[in-house]
This record gives structure tokens, sequence and C-alpha cells, in this order.
């Protein structure tokens, strides 16, 4: 039976077969005389970190394990793990040893006393990001500086993966958070209410003990994605944006293809109907393809299809796209006949062509 206040540790994971050996035993030293649980939430690790976690677990009851298979991030498995757990005050930290184990019961006792959150901070008086180069650490204040002027209450490390919560206020914004990136932390704090109590504790970022940083190009690339979507997103949704770039790379295959074709297999003194048609057609049908497979890996890459689905989907969303030429077509010449400009009225068809595919394929092909 647990008692009414337990700590639920939450350790991401991906390729810390090395650390976890290490790590666990400190963190059950560290949290000596609090009633905690630890849930690991590994994304499926190459390593099998997922395995040498279950190992680990047999010989300690508060540790459990948790294996995503096909879901991946950062944000997403912190989400999970809490989700999961018991705890009434809900942690989070790295499990690479680069986070001051000290520091966990002063963070569980912050929020233990007064509910809100608590966060071991490297940018207030008395922190530090250790041994980090000047790049990464100037990458770093570039991020958190954007972060803060998202947040809802103050915070001098948004960007902190080290943090307690109350679960009762998690569990109050867990509608509205976006598990997308890798700072879940930020998505709390641009949620909260204004009035959540927020205390700041600094510690000194260390070395990590095996294993390479996980701070990739993708993981950078999903940050400016997070940012777009507390902000502009609200009101043009990034996927679409997505979906437009790739119409756009799509009409220039579209017109290599149909050049490439009626250049070498339809060479003669004069094109003829036939011979444009089948070029324009060629032309069409490999925008098509390259549409849906650059929109399934990139634009709706959380809902990718695969094997079957992705044929199924390759299908309906030709389908969906064979009515949107007719919807641009039919709005085109609707303005054109009542007077409108040529140019216009192109730019209106191909508009509502665009709406028209993007509403079809996300209801239909990649569904929510």
């Amino acid at each position: 039976m647990y008692p009414v206040f337990v700590l639920s540790l939450i350790l991401p994971t991906y390729n810390e077969a090395e650390n976890l050996p290490q790590l666990l035993p400190a963190l059950c030293t560290a949290l000596e005389g609090i009633p905690h649980e630890i849930i690991i939430v590994d994304d499926d690790s190459p390593d099998k970190t997922w395995k040498i976690a279950r190992n680990l677990a047999w010989k300690n009851p508060d540790i459990h394990v948790v294996r995503r298979v096909g879901r991946y991030g950062l944000s997403s498995a912190v989400m999970e793990g809490f989700l999961a757990s018991k705890g009434t005050v809900l942690a989070v930290m790295d499990a690479d040893g680069q986070h001051d184990l000290t520091l966990l019961s002063t963070l569980y006792g912050s929020v233990h006393r007064d509910s809100g959150m608590a966060i071991g901070s490297r940018y207030m008086q008395g922190g530090s990001v250790g041994q980090w180069d000047e790049r990464r650490h100037a990458l770093s204040r570039l991020a958190t500086r954007m972060a803060i002027r998202l947040c809802k209450v103050e915070a001098t490390d948004p960007m902190s993966g080290f943090f307690a919560i109350d679960r009762l206020l998690f569990e109050s914004v867990l509608p509205a958070l976006n598990p997308k990136g890798f700072k879940i932390l930020l998505d709390l704090l641009v949620h909260v209410p204004r009035s959540t109590r927020v205390r700041e504790f600094p510690f000194r970022f260390g070395v990590r003990t095996h294993g390479e940083s996980k701070l990739s190009r993708r993981v950078q690339v999903e940050f400016l994605e997070y940012l777009y979507d507390v902000t502009l997103g609200t009101y043009i949704p990034l996927t679409f944006i997505k979906y437009c770039l790739v119409g756009t790379v799509g009409v220039l295959v579209n017109l290599a293809v149909y050049l490439a074709v009626s250049r070498l297999f339809l060479s003669g003194p004069q094109t003829t109907l036939q011979g444009f048609s089948l070029a324009l057609l060629a032309g069409m049908e490999t925008a098509i393809i390259f549409n849906f497979f650059l929109n399934n890996a990139w634009t709706f890459s959380r809902m990718k299809l695969r094997g079957l689905q992705a044929v199924s989907g390759l299908v309906t969303f030709n389908i969906a796209c064979l009515f949107g030429a007719f919807a641009d077509y039919a709005v085109s010449a609707f303005f054109f006949t009542r007077g409108f400009p040529e140019i216009l009225s192109v730019i209106l068809g191909a508009g509502v062509g665009v709406i028209w595919n993007y509403t079809m394929n996300r209801l239909f092909t990649w569904k929510t």
C-alpha cells in the first residue's frame, strides 16, 4: 500500500543501457526515506535499454518499465510515464547521469509542501551548464530566451529536463498539452495557470556517463515546430504549411516529368493532343505519388502509414487529389467567366484545390 504522498520519478530513455546499472542504485540511495516509484519509459532502444531495465526491476519492486514500440519522443514518453504512475508528486530527470540526484528530495519536498512546480535550473544564480562547448551553450541561451517569452509563469530555465509537478496540476492542463519535441517542461509552463507556484533550485549540469547526447538536428527542428504550434499554429496548422510546401515541390516534379516525357518519348515536329495528354498525365501522377510519400514521411510523420495501410492511403490520396483537381478547375472557370483576371482566377482555384486536398486527406488518408 502506497502512502498518501508518493514520488513518481519518470526516466525517459533511448540507448541508455550502459547508464542504468549505475544510475538506479544511486537513485534508490538518493530517494531513501521518500516513498517512491521509478518508471522507465523506453522508446524501444536498439541497445535494448528496456531489457536491462526489466532485469533490474526484477530486483526492485519500486522500478517499473514501459517499452514503447512505434512511438517516440521525449515529451510524449514523459506524459505516458506520468499517466502510468501512482504518485501525487510527479518528477522527471535524464537517465544519463547529468542531473544532480541530491536535488531530487528538494524538488519533491517543495511540491509536497506547496503544490505547484519545482525546477532544477541551470541558469539561476548558483546553476551552471557545466562543460558545454560555446556553440551548444549559445544555442541553449537562444532557445531559452525564445521559450521564456511563451511561458505564463516566470522561470529562468524553461528548457530544463529536471523538475517535479503536482499531479492535480498536471492533470488539469493535460488536455491542452502538445507532446511534440523534447521539452515537456516548456509545454507545461505555457499552459499552467498564471497563479501557479513555481520554485527553482540551482544545479550544475554534469557530464554524460556513457552514450551520446540526444540533441540532434531533428530535436532542434521539433523545438522550432513546437514554437510555431503554440503561436501561429493556433491560426494556421503546421501540417497545412508543410502540406503546401510539399505541394509546391510537387509542382516542380510535375513539370520536370512532363518535360522529360514530352522531349524523350514524344519528340517530333509537332506535339499532338494525345502526346500532350500522355506527358501531362505522367507528370501529374508522378507528382501525386511523390507528394504522398513526402507527406507521409514528413507532414504526417506522427501518423505515418506503413505496409498495406500505405498502399490504401496512396489510393485514397489519388482519389482526393482527383476531386481536388476538379474543384480547382471549377472554381478557376467560375471566376474567369465572371470577368475576373486570368491569373487571379487560377490562384483562387488553386487555393480551393489545396484546401480541399488537405481537408480530405486529413479526414480519410491520415486520420487524426
